[in-house]
């Protein structure tokens, strides 16, 4: 076959005569986009993706089914192009549903693939199970035991009985982990010879350690406590969060190098100017917001008035601590709950908690609410204290009954007092846990600019401050957050120093295309229809009587196959070639968006034979499966894996 000249892009290229534009593209490097199109198939689509321009000629033609010739000008990409594929994928997905991220998944603060691991679990693969886990969150012990479960809250059982327990389940693939001999440690990049340091040791700063210890970077992580783990260690108690699981999920992260510097005040031992001697190319601002919020009363800073961060963390320490027997806490965060169920088990008799606003608002974790009412702790909703003082050997503290008033910044109902509601009550201990913020003074010393209440000001998606080479991010950037969101937040600000010290632009990722159901419980009633209905499997948890005695767990983790049943729960309403499905790829590159959601798709199905799986509303009808069977030699597994491999959605898998 003769060869020909032709221009590609404004550039003179050669290729053989009556060959498609679309392989002399590929031969000469240039990669035109094409859904329905597949090298092994003689027959041709027409999704119309690979639509080329034929300059000087005005004329649009498909790649694929176009012959090169000589001295044809073709452009692949232009503006006018670019539009055209797009409205093409536009018209594709117009009956395209389906997720591709599960609804758990996309709700996850940390990205983690939820139902790859779930599904990983059901089918004994442990090893598979953690390893996907710890793509996305080094903590895992940690999170499967303290995360409040948004991803729970999300999933999509809901419309058939109870939500998945994933974080159970999450805890169970740690704890696996943590007693196998062959712990999960991933394989790093070669080293780069480049430092990292990192001022705070907990969620956000150990997830950024790993991240940047599997890039090949050498991390030291520095702390002003004595061991590594902030708040984690020292503001959640032993019976929610014992500390060998920290130490477990530890480990991995000092196997992979990290070196841990405690005991060490980040601005008074340790700044900016003395770890650029020490030849750190990078820092990562990680300290928290371990500063209490004052009560702004009457009496708050006399003697039995300690904020609940100070409690906490005296007890965490090994101080002996006396809380007395009747015990007042302000607040209605997880710091105020996580007080009060510790002052129980310290001797306390009666434990009460002030909240200003009803139980549908308060903050704190669901599950750990009513587990301090099932302990015994009182809660005063609508109540809030306006002066302490001494009242003989204990403290006299005054409140006052409140209302809703109108919504306020964020949204709630204000609280307004209600007039002559004024009571007192009798306490020998009072914790206040209204609130954390940051130090502002620690950062604002050393030119870090702060962003609202103090907290360090950053670009949201890569982290980094006004000065290059800083970054911070988890609570000294969110004020007083979840352990999960500070992960997330390691994550991203890993990801951006890692670009950073390879001399690459710090741009935030790119946005993926996620086709979606639509909101929890309104995807397609078949969808629903397909699972039937089976109870969440039941979590051990210790009596009353043992519980409030000691600092043991409360809850225990999940029997192998309490463990398998409850993951075989999962509907796996993600899409299992998400990762490798062309349709996202084109929407993600041409910044293509979907109605979310098609409560009355007609065409929803799922057909599943012997060794094939077919889902109807996932199918663009691009033909590819249809010109495979007209082609292919039947052949049972091996016709049925041709369908799979070369479906460009996953709408048709095993």
């Amino acid at each position: 076959m003769s060869t020909v000249i032709f221009t590609l892009n404004g550039k003179e290229v050669a290729a053989e005569d009556g060959i498609s534009i679309l392989e002399a593209a590929r031969r000469n490097g240039v990669t035109i986009p094409t859904l329905c199109f597949h090298e092994s198939l003689h027959s041709l689509g027409s999704c119309w993706m690979c639509i080329v321009e034929i300059k000087g000629k005005h004329r649009f033609v498909p790649a694929c089914s176009t012959s090169i010739t000589a001295g044809i000008a073709v452009e692949t990409d232009n503006p006018e192009l670019y539009g055209i594929r797009k409205k093409n994928l536009e018209r594709l997905l117009e009956r395209h549903c389906g997720d591709c991220d599960g609804p758990c998944e996309v709700s996850c603060p940390a990205g983690c693939d939820i139902p790859a691991f779930v599904s990983a679990i059901a089918c004994g693969n442990d090893d598979e199970a953690i390893r996907i886990i710890k793509n996305d969150i080094p903590l895992p012990g940690i999170l499967g035991r303290i995360c409040p479960a948004p991803c729970e809250d999300e999933c999509r059982r809901h419309g058939v009985d109870e939500p998945l327990s994933i974080c159970a389940l999450k805890r169970f693939a740690a704890d696996r982990d943590n007693a196998s001999i062959n712990r999960y440690i991933p394989s790093g990049k070669p080293k780069t010879g480049k430092k990292v340091a990192i001022i705070g040791a907990g969620p956000a700063g150990l997830t950024a350690a790993y991240c940047l210890l599997s890039e090949g970077h050498d991390v030291t992580v520095y702390d002003a406590h004595e061991a590594p783990g902030g708040m984690m260690r020292y503001g959640i108690p032993l019976f929610r969060l014992p500390a060998e699981i920290i130490e477990a999920d530890l480990a991995p992260i000092r196997a992979m190098g990290a070196q841990f510097v405690c005991n060490t005040v980040f601005g008074c031992d340790i700044t900016l100017e003395s770890l650029e001697k020490d030849g750190f190319d990078a820092v990562f601002l990680a300290f928290g917001a371990q500063k209490a919020v004052r009560m702004n009363i009457s009496g708050e800073e006399i003697e039995g008035v300690v904020s609940g961060i100070d409690f906490l963390e005296q007890v965490a320490s090994g101080k002996d601590v006396n809380p007395g027997k009747e015990v007042l806490v302000i607040g209605g965060g997880n710091t105020a709950i996580d007080a009060a169920r510790t002052a129980l088990r310290l001797g306390a008799a009666s434990v009460c908690i002030l909240y200003r606003r009803t139980i549908d608002e308060m903050p704190a974790n669901r599950v750990e609410i009513q587990e301090a009412l099932h302990e015994g702790i009182v809660i005063d909703f609508l109540t809030a204290p306006t002066a302490v003082r001494q009242a003989g050997a204990g403290l006299l503290v005054t409140a006052l009954k409140m209302e809703p008033g109108e919504p306020d910044e964020s949204g709630r109902r204000r609280p307004v007092p209600v007039e002559h509601s004024e009571f007192s009550l009798n306490a020998d201990l009072v914790i206040s846990a209204i609130g954390q913020r940051v130090d502002s003074s620690v950062h604002e010393k050393l030119g870090i600019t702060s962003a609202g209440k103090g907290t360090v000001a950053v670009a949201s998606e890569t982290c980094r401050t006004a000065i290059p080479w800083v970054f911070a991010g988890g609570d000294c950037v969110n004020g007083g957050d979840t352990a999960v969101n500070a992960v997330n937040h390691g994550k991203k600000a890993a990801r951006a120093i890692n670009l950073y010290l390879r001399e690459e632009p710090v741009t935030a990722p790119a946005v993926t295309f996620n086709s979606s159901y639509g909101p929890r419980d309104l995807a397609p009633d078949a969808f629903y229809k397909r699972s039937g209905p089976a109870s969440r499997v039941a979590i051990t948890q210790l009596l009353l009587n043992d519980r409030v005695s000691g600092f043991d767990e409360v809850f225990a983790g999940l029997a192998e196959e309490k463990a398998r049943q409850e993951a075989l729960r999962c509907m796996r309403c993600s899409c299992t070639s998400k990762n490798n499905c062309m349709v996202r790829e084109l929407a993600s590159t041409y910044d293509v968006t979907q109605e979310q959601g098609k409560e009355n798709n007609d065409e929803f199905s799922v057909d599943r034979g012997k060794e094939i799986r077919f889902e109807r509303e996932k199918c663009v009808d691009c033909g590819i499966c249809v010109r495979t069977l007209e082609e292919t030699v039947p052949d049972g597994s091996a016709t049925v894996q041709l369908l799979v491999e070369r479906c460009p959605t996953g709408a048709i898998s095993r």
